[in-house]
């Protein structure tokens, strides 16, 4: 082929290559060149191309945003069916135990304490049981390295701190087991400590609390140790904790920071107080309860757990604590007054009504079939006027006849008789009716509702009266169905009713249950020795947490 030939194809090439090279579309601009048809064609079909990937880009997109949609949509529809099933189940189970041990720890910023403990748990405590951690909305990442931790742990994260008296009783609203520990989050557990303590609690039915001894901490559970060290802890524990049933006795007085003891004694004891700010002197008020009923608490010697000490309160500060602490004890005092007086009257007086056998509710005689004779069961106790002979009680038993009742879920009911009769008529003008937990209600016997203001009228000289009772048969003393007192110890008030005169172990409990001072006529002193003593009248506890 000849040169000449060649040339004009080269031209042409490059002339095309020159016309790519200025096309609008590279240039971004308009051509003002001499083929505007073909230029503007090509530039139309380039565009018509960028459109097409453009609605395949979006279609794309768009069936994706569909999947995206559509696997949101199944995703809620499954977690709201997994929810609903969950809820049901939970409802189904609700009061259905099981035949192992729920331990409570109540914690507040002290993850790494309550990490150690958990494990310690985990390590050395025979299944079944389950570990329920209330974090008191700390703000150190407790509740989720917890969550992280997962296991045989339950964990509650409160959104305010209520204390160690709400964290127990948010436990024990939770807890499953036929028994209950409850345990501070600075202790670590040995190998044998809960077997131990379980064997002391069954030892005697009428045993109804078990403590631990440990190095750290008040009263008579506090023992000699030779370690400085947590490392050295354990060879000393392993010693300590071999089984000696020689080494349980009974006590005075448990310290709240370890506690073991029956469901049944909750059901019959109750929540403890929440109206003692932070901690201290809660666990001594659930304790004179728990003994106002009957029960004994005892010590197991063989069962040794490390308590660091106090930290909770001690990071409180000196100053802080102190005021916590005195406000709680002068709400104690005001509650009980003479706590030990109180628990030793009701002991004689448990020892008097037992001899009648209509002071027993049909209650405690199924609990005694139950537990086995006391009186056979109690060592060297031959008498039936030993303490081990009465029957256990309720903390409703020491509510007052015709006191006003209200549960979480607004029903009222009426304590009359030993039996709680649900109010189907509006409450009476001037009634607060007291709020008291389900366990507590639960305890007390349904009885027929009450459906006329005539059920509910009461005898008292007083028209703003603030409990429902039965109008007094003609005859009857004026005194009866009356809050009474004599002219020397103007302080001290009672409730006459059912033939009994019935004290009030505290002008607070007064109050709680609406009785003032208006309320209160003096008698002789011969008037009220002349009525048999009933129970004491307590105080019920505070509750804040609507859930219980």
């Amino acid at each position: 082929m000849k040169k000449s030939e060649i040339q004009p194809h080269r031209v042409r090439k490059n002339n095309q290559s020159n016309s790519q090279q200025s096309s609008p579309l590279r240039e971004g601009t308009k051509s003002s060149g001499t083929h505007p048809h073909r230029k503007g064609t090509s530039a139309k079909i380039l565009l018509h191309a960028a459109d097409g990937r453009n609605r395949r880009n979006a279609s794309r997109k768009g069936r994706r945003s569909h999947r995206i949609l559509r696997n949101t949509k199944l995703y809620k529809q499954g977690y709201n069916r997994g929810y609903e099933d969950g809820v049901l189940q939970g409802q189904n189970s609700f009061g259905i135990v099981f035949e192992g041990v729920s331990i409570i720890i109540p914690t507040y910023n002290q993850r790494d304490y309550v990490l150690q403990c958990v494990s310690s748990i985990e390590k050395h405590t025979p299944a079944p049981y389950e570990i329920i951690v209330v974090d008191n909305a700390s703000q150190d990442g407790t509740a989720d390295a917890l969550l992280r931790k997962g296991g045989m742990v339950r964990v509650a994260a409160l959104e305010k701190n209520r204390g160690f008296a709400g964290g127990v009783n948010q436990g024990l609203m939770m807890a499953k087991g036929r028994h209950i520990v409850v345990l501070n989050n600075d202790t670590l557990v040995t190998p044998g400590w809960l077997e131990n303590m379980m064997t002391c609690l069954n030892s005697d039915p009428q045993i109804g609390v078990v403590g631990p001894v440990t190095n750290y901490i008040g009263g008579d559970q506090q023992i000699e140790v030779p370690y400085r060290e947590v490392e050295d802890m354990w060879s000393f524990a392993a010693n300590q904790n071999r089984p000696d049933p020689e080494k349980h006795r009974l006590t005075d007085r448990l310290v709240g920071f370890c506690w073991l003891f029956s469901r049944d004694l909750f059901e019959r004891a109750g929540y403890l107080d929440e109206g003692y700010a932070v901690g201290n002197f809660e666990d001594d008020d659930w304790i004179v309860r728990v003994r106002m009923l009957g029960y004994r608490l005892a010590v197991a010697g063989d069962a040794f757990i490390h308590h660091f000490g106090s930290v909770s309160m001690k990071a409180l500060g000196e100053q802080d604590f102190n005021t916590v602490n005195k406000g709680n004890e002068q709400f104690y005092s005001q509650k009980w007054g003479d706590p030990q007086a109180l628990i030793a009257e009701t002991s004689r007086l448990a020892q008097t009504l037992h001899l009648d056998p209509q002071t027993r509710s049909q209650a405690n005689v199924s609990s005694l079939a139950a537990k086995g004779d006391l009186r056979q069961r109690a060592a060297g106790s031959s008498s039936v006027n030993s303490p081990a002979t009465s029957p256990l009680r309720r903390s409703s038993d020491f509510y007052p006849e015709g006191a006003f009742l209200v549960d979480l879920k607004g029903d009222v009911y009426v304590l009359r008789s030993g039996q709680r009769r649900k109010l189907n008529i509006p409450v009476p003008r001037g009634i607060s009716p007291v709020l008291v937990a389900k366990p507590d209600l639960l305890g007390i016997p349904a009885g027929e509702p009450l459906v006329s203001a005539g059920d509910i009228r009461n005898g008292s000289f007083e028209p703003d009266f603030p409990l429902a009772v039965i109008p007094p048969d003609p005859g009857v003393v004026p005194t009866d169905l009356s809050i009474v007192s004599v002219a020397d110890t103007p302080e001290v008030w009672y409730l006459v009713t059912e033939g009994k005169r019935r004290k009030f172990v505290s002008i607070y409990a007064a109050e709680r249950w609406g009785i003032s001072s208006r309320h209160v006529h003096q008698i002789s002193t011969e008037q009220l020795h002349s009525i048999p003593e009933g129970w004491p009248i307590i105080a019920p506890p505070q509750l804040l947490n609507k859930d219980l």
